[in-house]
């Protein structure tokens, strides 16, 4: 994808820019620096962490980032500032250019979950300044700040996509069962925030009627390989292998700010069951697959019976909905244009 010449220095911050990496924030910051080629990718956890990404003290890591923004600043006005909302903002760093991404929604993850996070999270400091952009309208209701844009995450349509009659070889070199219907879920499994719960009782329900390929960022253990298969801190190429491994895709959780790992299988042309949140919180095609309740079980089991049965053309929903990498670049070019 071909970058342009701008006249401000692009600062790409994040808490770390992992290289191949699937899912994730990181995914975003990556397809920012092919969209802006001259851009400086910025990590907490190589500047300040020695690599680890673990955060200890959220406002002592955010205040250390501030400082930096300002050093920066001081050295070079002609900078401008790409970061998440919650990413910076401890202190005052008004006065430097930046445009504020939100796409993780705490309040209600916080109402939901009770799970008790940071004030800086939930209540960035923002300027009049500051452009700000959401991820999709569920990321607008989550809060009260006026938006100037939505962007929805974007996913590359040359990378990610179908690799026709490859499914039986796939299946064989990651010793997925040839013989089995397989569905595929993606997330952490050792939080609640991935609804990973509803995947364990699918498990259990269909028994070995149904093979899943669980893909996660966190080690774990599988104690009955004829029923699933854990892949963990897999490549991108790995993940679109397993996409076009598999008959389906589920989307379990309550919330979303706008789902990486959906667009990705839908660009594969998988049919995929999600559940109402993130971009899907006010939009659905029924060319995609299922849009059911996360927490209704039997809708499901229902879903899961019947997904490879119905007629789907996910891939053609991204293509229509402009969701791939291009259309996503023209809107950020446009965006920076105008700072």
């Amino acid at each position: 994808m071909g970058g342009i010449k701008i006249k401000q220095k692009i600062l790409l911050c994040n808490w770390t820019h992992r290289n191949n990496c699937s899912g994730g924030t990181e995914n975003r910051y990556a397809y920012l620096k092919q969209v802006f080629p001259d851009a400086e990718l910025i990590s907490y956890a190589d500047l300040f962490n020695k690599g680890n990404s673990k955060i200890k003290n959220y406002k002592e890591a955010i205040k250390k980032i501030d400082e930096y923004y300002l050093k920066r600043y001081e050295e070079d006005k002609n900078i401008l500032i790409i970061r998440d909302a919650e990413f910076g903002g401890v202190l005052d760093i008004s006065e430097i250019p930046q445009i504020l991404i939100f796409g993780n929604p705490y309040k209600s993850l916080r109402k939901l979950f009770g799970i008790n996070y940071s004030k800086y999270l939930l209540r960035p400091r923002i300027s009049e300044k500051t452009k700000k952009i959401a991820v999709s309208n569920f990321m607008k209701q989550d809060t009260s700040v006026v938006f100037e844009n939505i962007i929805p995450n974007p996913v590359d349509i040359d990378f990610f996509k179908p690799l026709w009659n490859k499914k039986e070889e796939l299946r064989a070199k990651y010793k997925i069962p040839r013989d089995k219907k397989v569905g595929m879920w993606v997330g952490s499994t050792d939080i609640p925030i991935k609804n990973i719960m509803v995947i364990k009782k699918l498990i259990n329900i269909f028994g070995e009627e149904i093979f899943w390929i669980l893909v996660s960022k966190n080690e774990n253990k599988v104690s009955d390989e004829k029923r699933c298969k854990i892949f963990c801190k897999i490549d991108k190429e790995t993940i679109r292998d397993l996409y076009n491994c598999v008959d389906f895709f589920i989307l379990t959780s309550p919330i979303e700010g706008c789902n990486h790992t959906i667009f990705e299988a839908m660009s594969c042309n998988l049919p995929v069951i999600v559940s109402k949140t993130g971009y899907f919180y006010d939009f659905w095609d029924n060319r995609i697959g299922f849009r059911i309740d996360w927490n209704d079980l039997l809708n499901h089991i229902g879903s899961v019976k019947i997904i490879d049965k119905i007629k789907t053309n996910s891939r053609q929903v991204i293509i229509d909905q402009k969701l791939d990498l291009k259309n996503w670049g023209e809107k950020w070019k446009k965006i920076v244009k105008q700072l």
